[in-house]
């Protein structure tokens, strides 16, 4: 879906980025059975990580996956 709307975006916001994003593990309610076994940043930093790989990107990466680091995730 994340590709499909990329190329599409692309036709109209040629400068456009659309990404799929995986923050990591998050300390939140939802995650903590899981708190311990994997590294956990609070919301904020979670959502810094998000942002500077966000303004790190360009439309060449638009239609990609990454992670909060920055990395590429295979599809």
């Amino acid at each position: 879906m994340i590709r499909g709307a990329a190329i599409e975006l692309s036709r109209t916001h040629p400068h456009a980025v659309c990404l799929a994003l995986h923050p990591g593990t998050v300390k939140t309610a939802f995650t903590q059975k899981y708190l311990g076994r994997h590294p956990a940043v609070e919301p904020a930093a979670a959502a810094e990580n998000l942002l500077r790989v966000i303004d790190s990107l360009g439309a060449a990466e638009s239609g990609s996956f990454h992670d909060w680091a920055g990395d590429v995730i295979p599809w």
